[in-house]
Formats: C-alpha cells, sequence, structure tokens
C-alpha cells in the first residue's frame, strides 16, 4: 500500500471510531450512505466509494434501508 493510501485509510479509520456499527431498530441508528460518508471526508482525503465500501464491510458494518428507503450503513455514533 503506498503513503497516500495509507493516509485515506488511516483518516476513514479515524472518523469511524466515532461510529460502531448498528444494528436495524435500534432507536439510536444513523443511516449514512457512502457518497455521504466520502463527502463529509472529501477535504481531507481522496478514496474511492468502492475502497470506502469494502473497508466498512471489512470492519463489520452492516447494509440495511434507511428510512426513505435507500440502501445505507447502519451506524450509532460511539
Amino acid at each position: 500500500m503506498n503513503k497516500k493510501a495509507e493516509f485515506d485509510e488511516t483518516i476513514l479509520i479515524r472518523y469511524l471510531e466515532h461510529y460502531l456499527p448498528g444494528k436495524p431498530g435500534d432507536e439510536r441508528v444513523i443511516y449514512k450512505t457512502t457518497q455521504q460518508i466520502q463527502d463529509e471526508l472529501a477535504d481531507m482525503m481522496e478514496m474511492g466509494i468502492n475502497d470506502i465500501a469494502r473497508h466498512l464491510h471489512e470492519l463489520g458494518y452492516e447494509v440495511g434501508l434507511s428510512p426513505d428507503n435507500r440502501p445505507a450503513w447502519i451506524l450509532m455514533e460511539h
């Protein structure tokens, strides 16, 4: 892995330290699409959507349907 990819991964992991993997039905659930996560981090990193999704999946985060019936990651604030 090159230094740029390592830096981007570090930024994503730091971001995810604020969020635990959530479970559908929990009242504290936050739904975020991969695009929303990428947009929130765009000023610090340039990781692609597929790489972000792969990292979330590898770290145990799950996809569910948000209240507006869009696929999104299920998160809970830490």
